[in-house]
């Protein structure tokens, strides 16, 4: 079992917090718990921050029922068949992002939800957007459940790559995988797939 595996919390004990997302002033966390009836469900809630660094209390976005157990390596395994990622879940809303090129302030947001594999210790994330304002930029993130969410806004590319933990020394970076989020308008849903970075 590797570093990253070992401190993978699980919803047994009550929720966890999956992940959490940034997007300038917009806060993203997806809640893991077990509903009453044994089943695994999340919770997406966002929260905005105020001027003076503060955030305000967090709203609900959205919610449900999950097929499996994300925070238990066997289900996770069983869904990724030897792959470190897989597409887990995407969703889109209309949210309040006061950027200029935003219609009366709001924007459709993309999420994605990627199941992340227990040997994988960071993804390595960088920002490929095109467009007047985009700024290619590079991330890392250390998954801490086994589902890792990403916001995107219009326009916005990811490409995503898995870093397999070895014995707690990164490895070279895997398959790269794309997340996008089109700016074609309403029902122009997300996108995961493996990147063809040619």
């Amino acid at each position: 079992m590797t570093q990253a595996a070992a401190v993978r919390p699980g919803i047994g004990a009550g929720p966890v917090v999956a992940d959490i997302c940034v997007r300038g002033g917009l806060g993203f966390v997806l809640l893991l718990h077990r509903r009453r009836d044994g089943q695994a469900a999340e919770e997406l809630y966002f929260s905005t921050r105020r001027d003076d660094g503060s955030w305000t209390a967090a709203d609900h976005l959205s919610g449900g029922v999950l097929g499996i157990d994300p925070t238990d390596g066997r289900d996770v395994a069983g869904v990724l068949r030897g792959r470190p990622l897989a597409p887990f879940g995407e969703s889109e809303t209309e949210l309040f992002t006061g950027r200029p090129q935003a219609d009366e302030g709001c924007e459709r947001l993309c999420f994605h939800e990627v199941l992340v594999g227990q040997e994988v210790g960071l993804l390595d994330v960088e920002r490929a957007s095109s467009g007047p304002d985009a700024e290619p930029s590079r991330f890392r993130k250390t998954p801490t459940c086994g589902v890792a969410l990403f916001a995107l806004l219009p326009g916005e590319r990811l490409i995503v790559r898995p870093i397999v933990d070895n014995g707690g020394a990164p490895g070279a970076p895997g398959q790269a995988y794309e997340l996008t989020c089109s700016d074609d308008g309403p029902g122009a849903g997300p996108e995961l797939r493996p990147a063809d970075l040619g």
